[in-house]
């Protein structure tokens, strides 16, 4: 956000994301961020259709060149702007009660940003919408290489909640439909206790890759770490974020909470090295954010961190 934006954000009332100017039909930018008002798919704790305000909120005053991480030593990468020559085209019009119609627009909007040479950046909401996201974009790139951080596998059946889908359910609709390569994907923060290993199971033997945060401080394994991190980049490659991938103390106002997660710190790290990809990831989102439970507004901070860290 630069001096400009602040006062503008400060006068109107409005502000975008990282004082990002308002692009609200899709055109040529390097990237566009989106918001998606939805969590009619979330089995708990409600809240995430007002995570996109919550999460431009926290960027309001925000530099957008994050502090190098270390001053003394060697730095691994340069971070430049964030966000450079980005848009913000505001929300997608997902109406609140119908699953299906709210898949549609978010594969209508990202998927015409995405034809227009957009990368797309969206904060919400709740998960299953990165299913949308996932169709625009394998659409324009054919199956994509996925870096999946998150407390849960999100690879459930939706038969038991009478549902078919739900912000648990996306990645193995992912899977099947075939619009990400798992041989290519890789998730990372895995803990919430399950009712069964049936997700496991099926994850397992679709190929996909698989760390627990223990697996994460093992520091014999972190050549491992670093190949399965550079493998999902080979390719085209989305990179989903749940903010459940943090610690509770971190990051309290998610639709899942688990304990045990990872702390801010933790996660940039892991951040920075996609900078090290041969080229950027198409697409990627900041999912789950209650922005009506306690400690809501300290999370959206740490995402708003975490979203610099990812664009710069």
């Amino acid at each position: 956000m630069t001096t400009d934006s602040l006062m503008t954000a400060l006068r109107t009332g409005l502000n975008s994301f990282l004082g990002l100017p308002l692009q609200l039909e899709p055109a040529s930018a390097p990237g566009v961020v989106l918001g998606v008002p939805f969590d009619g798919g979330v089995l708990n704790r409600p809240g995430a259709r007002l995570g996109p305000w919550a999460l431009r909120a926290a960027t309001l005053g925000l530099g957008r060149r994050p502090m190098p991480l270390r001053f003394q030593g060697q730095e691994d990468a340069h971070l430049g702007e964030a966000a450079l020559d980005w848009v913000d085209g505001g929300n997608i019009p997902t109406l609140p009660f119908g699953i299906p119609g709210a898949l549609e627009a978010v594969e209508q909007a990202v998927g015409a940003w995405a034809r227009a040479g957009a990368r797309t950046l969206m904060l919400g909401g709740d998960h299953l919408m990165t299913l949308g996201a996932l169709r625009a974009h394998a659409r324009q790139h054919g199956p994509l290489g996925l870096l999946h951080l998150d407390a849960h596998p999100d690879a459930g059946r939706g038969g038991p909640w009478g549902a078919e889908c739900h912000h648990g359910t996306w990645l193995r609709q992912a899977i099947e439909e075939k619009v990400i390569d798992p041989r290519r994907s890789l998730q990372i923060g895995l803990r919430a206790p399950r009712f069964d290993s049936e997700e496991l199971v099926f994850l397992a033997e679709a190929g996909m890759r698989m760390w627990t945060p223990w697996d994460l401080k093992d520091f014999h394994l972190a050549s491992k770490l670093r190949g399965d991190i550079a493998r999902v980049g080979q390719g085209p490659s989305y990179v989903s974020l749940d903010l459940d991938i943090l610690d509770p103390a971190c990051c309290p106002a998610v639709a899942e909470p688990v304990p045990g997660g990872l702390t801010v710190q933790e996660l940039v790290a892991l951040l920075r090295e996609l900078h090290r990809w041969p080229a950027p990831w198409v697409g990627a989102d900041l999912m789950e954010l209650a922005a009506t439970l306690p400690g809501a507004e300290e999370s959206a901070r740490a995402a708003a961190h975490l979203a610099l860290h990812l664009l710069a």
